[in-house]
């Protein structure tokens, strides 16, 4: 196990901890608040507070789906592009052949050489900064593009060029979708403050009840704060446990760097 991997596993494990402390402290904030509440003359009837309760976690459940289904579209969004890029790679690298001989040989040490950048292990770090990374590749798509341009008289070209800007767009698509398109912070923050209410109004009506058997809710307690910090993980896809799949990407590095120039 790679050190990155355990340090995901770590970062993960620590933000479930935190989550289940914050919501536990929630309970017993609410179970406090219960008590001085039986304890008077005239206590508040379990009934009317038990249904707040199950419409407070009912609205915890609908967020959390919500929240849940936000990250988890946005991930299966960045493996798709992972995919689609690696086809606009290769049909770039195969529409090559309509330059020139030698034209057709700096292109495709340009490509591969650009398959390999965008081709590592996810839970390895990668050889460059992603900020370097994502510079490099946008150079050789200006090296390619105007290697193209210089060849523009042949009407066969524009094949070529149409797969430089399929590579093009690909690569703005991954950057976007990867670096800055993320859950919103106030869904984060909604959701958060929701499952610490839950947890509070859950603990209240506890005590209103006189039940003692405070440890019943560490599993439901447990089960939410799982699946929220399973969303918040889909979330980071570089940096959680459930990373983008580059295998694509790989698998095509390794082909191009096997093919001999020219070809």
């Amino acid at each position: 196990m790679s050190t990155n991997m355990i340090m995901a596993v770590a970062g993960f494990l620590t933000l479930l901890a935190g989550a289940v402390t914050i919501a536990w402290f929630a309970f017993l904030l609410g179970r406090w608040i219960g008590a001085r509440e039986a304890r008077r003359e005239h206590p508040e009837h379990e009934g009317p507070v038990g249904s707040i309760v199950g419409a407070t976690l009912a609205l915890l459940a609908f967020t959390l789906a919500i929240t849940f289904n936000m990250a988890h579209s946005k991930h299966n969004g960045r493996k798709e592009l992972v995919r689609e890029d690696a086809k606009a790679v290769r049909m770039a690298y195969d529409r090559a052949l309509l330059l020139p001989p030698d034209a057709t040989k700096v292109a495709h040490e340009k490509l591969a050489e650009y398959a390999r950048l965008r081709a590592f292990d996810t839970f390895v770090a990668p050889d460059l900064p992603l900020p370097v990374l994502i510079a490099r590749s946008e150079e050789i798509q200006q090296e390619l593009w105007l290697q193209a341009l210089a060849h523009r008289e042949h009407p066969q070209v524009r094949f070529y060029m149409d797969s430089l800007s399929t590579l093009t767009n690909t690569h703005a698509e991954r950057v976007t979708m990867g670096v800055h398109d993320h859950v919103p912070l106030a869904v984060w923050i909604a959701l958060f403050v929701v499952t610490a209410l839950g947890m509070l109004t859950l603990g209240y009506q506890s005590s209103l009840a006189g039940s003692r058997r405070t440890w019943a809710i560490i599993p439901l307690l447990v089960a939410f704060c799982v699946v929220l910090c399973i969303a918040v993980d889909l979330d980071r896809p570089q940096q959680g446990i459930l990373r983008v799949d580059q295998g694509p990407m790989i698998r095509l590095a390794d082909a191009l760097s096997t093919l001999p120039g020219g070809l």
